[in-house]
């Protein structure tokens, strides 16, 4: 009897462990077909800049496939989904072909529609490249937020040198608008100068039109000891358009007005006017293990007769592994008619090491 009980006790333990991994296995539903023919079983967590991001059994992070890589798409769940003509929707995604994907939406407005034509049972078959981003929808709404940070240390004996920076950013993506927070500073000390302090915060929020059109409204401060800046604060509101919004890169033109306000260091008294803004941003996403983002934004100011300003941005990401980057940002700023003692142009180039999430 003994014999049979050792024999038995380890041969129910192997029972549970199959039906249990079986019962996982049957739980990860959602299925991607490679090119390769490769077959990744898992749970798509959202499709991003031409990225799937899946999570597998096999790993404790999500696994990062290239979209275009991607020859067929399975899954039951439903997604939020953008498309490349700007229209959102929820709704499950499926494959028929190599290149066409079948959506059927869930509950849509009478605009998507009457812009995504869709069909009697609510469906429409589209190339696989107009698809721009899923994201599984889940009971909480953070799961439609991303973001990443990086930060970097410069240190040095001589002049007893120390440097401190940091990148950010977080995004938020709904059916009917979306959310832009980013924060970045450098801090620079040195023996014997003045520190150098620059912080930038900046949030925004877009609604979305028919047709790729938004309506956004912003705000970004600034401060910095170059220009003598103790504080800038830009209002702005207007109106945007998409250039290009695939799942390979965009490209977007804004307009708007802005309500500019200005603390200076010292003594120097503060000044407000309100300027007409014209701006672009630009983004390359699939660029090998490279990532390009760019923005420019020209300042009009109809309080103060001839003056102008510039901002410009260029970020440079390495994508090495897993979540993990090293990015070289470089961000300028310009102005014609700086207050007494400031420089007219300041710039700061900041190389860090980050995480995405």
């Amino acid at each position: 009897m003994e014999f049979v009980k050792g024999r038995l006790i380890p041969f129910f333990y192997l029972i549970g462990f199959i039906g249990g991994f079986s019962f996982s296995l049957q739980a990860q539903n959602d299925t991607l077909r490679l090119s390769n023919e490769d077959i990744i079983v898992g749970k798509i967590s959202y499709l991003d800049k031409g990225i799937v991001f899946i999570k597998t059994v096999y790993s404790n992070v999500d696994i990062q496939v290239k979209w275009k890589e991607v020859s067929s798409i399975k899954s039951p769940n439903i997604f939020f989904i953008s498309l490349e003509n700007g229209e959102r929707l929820e709704g499950s995604v499926n494959s028929i072909s190599k290149d066409s994907i079948q959506i059927t939406a869930i509950n849509p407005n009478s605009r998507a529609q009457k812009m995504i034509d869709l069909d009697d049972q609510n469906q429409i078959v589209l190339e696989k490249d107009q698809l721009v981003l899923l994201n599984k929808i889940n009971e909480s709404s953070v799961s439609r937020i991303n973001g990443d940070i990086s930060l970097g240390f410069n240190l040095a004996r001589s002049n007893k040198l120390r440097q401190f920076s940091v990148l950010s950013h977080l995004n938020y993506n709904g059916n009917s608008w979306a959310g832009i927070f980013s924060f970045n500073a450098i801090r620079s000390i040195q023996e014997s100068t003045s520190a150098i302090k620059r912080y930038e915060v900046g949030g925004m929020v877009l609604f979305f039109l028919p047709n790729d059109w938004f309506l956004f409204g912003s705000e970004y401060l600034l401060s910095n000891t170059q220009q003598l800046l103790k504080l800038r604060s830009n209002t702005v509101v207007g109106l945007g358009k998409y250039l290009i919004h695939t799942n390979h890169s965009y490209w977007n033109l804004q307009a708007g007005v802005n309500n500019n306000s200005e603390k200076f260091q010292s003594e120097l008294p503060a000044n407000q006017s309100i300027e007409a803004i014209l701006a672009t941003d630009l983004n390359f996403f699939d660029v090998g293990v490279f990532n390009l983002t760019g923005s420019l934004i020209g300042y009009k100011s109809f309080s103060d007769k001839g003056r102008y300003r510039t901002d410009a941005r260029v970020n440079v990401t390495y994508n090495f592994i897993d979540d993990f980057f090293l990015k070289l940002g470089v961000s300028m700023n310009y102005d014609n008619m700086p207050a007494e003692g400031a420089t007219d142009f300041d710039y700061v180039i900041q190389s860090t090491l980050g995480w995405k999430f």
